[in-house]
């Protein structure tokens, strides 16, 4: 009987140590992303800022993001070291779109406007904008941000999202 017991707890240790083929254990796949950001209202009268904060595949690798509309716009702070692309600069086309250059898992950004131009004018309609994240061409979330009159403090918008879990 004690060969038999002994046997058993062998043989619970080798299945307890086994590989798990469990179908169901996620795994971190990578897309492409593409941030899409369309702007209506009075949109000239305003200063974009637009963050990337978060871009990563992996275990936390770094990929760069590109501006690819409007043509031949580049990023005008980059902070390497943390992974953070600003850009900055008076609103002139109603289209921004931001891309990664290599698939990722990760992506952060952030949206915000501020009025620097016709401040006195009342009767202008105050920026809007929709903004599309896609994950290898699929559209995957939508936000919209609406700027409130100037002297009232508009909220950012602000996402982190887990691209692997679309």
């Amino acid at each position: 009987m004690k060969k038999l017991l002994s046997l058993c707890v062998i043989a619970l240790m080798f299945v307890s140590c086994s590989k798990d083929n469990d179908p169901d254990v996620k795994t971190n796949s990578t897309k492409k992303v593409r941030v899409e950001v369309e702007f209506s209202g009075n949109y000239q009268n305003y200063q974009l800022l637009f963050t990337i904060n978060s871009l990563t595949k992996g275990e936390g690798a770094f990929v760069e993001p590109i501006i690819s509309t409007p043509a031949n716009t580049q990023w005008t702070q980059i902070i390497e070291q943390g992974n953070a692309y600003n850009y900055v600069a008076d609103l002139t086309n109603n289209k921004l779109v931001v891309e990664s250059k290599e698939a990722v898992n990760r992506l952060g950004f952030l949206l915000s406007a501020t009025q620097t131009k016709n401040t006195d004018d009342t009767t202008q309609t105050p920026i809007s904008a929709v903004i599309k994240v896609y994950a290898d061409n699929k559209l995957i979330k939508t936000y919209t941000y609406k700027a409130l009159p100037v002297g009232q403090v508009t909220e950012p918008v602000s996402k982190n999202l887990d691209i692997s879990a679309y």
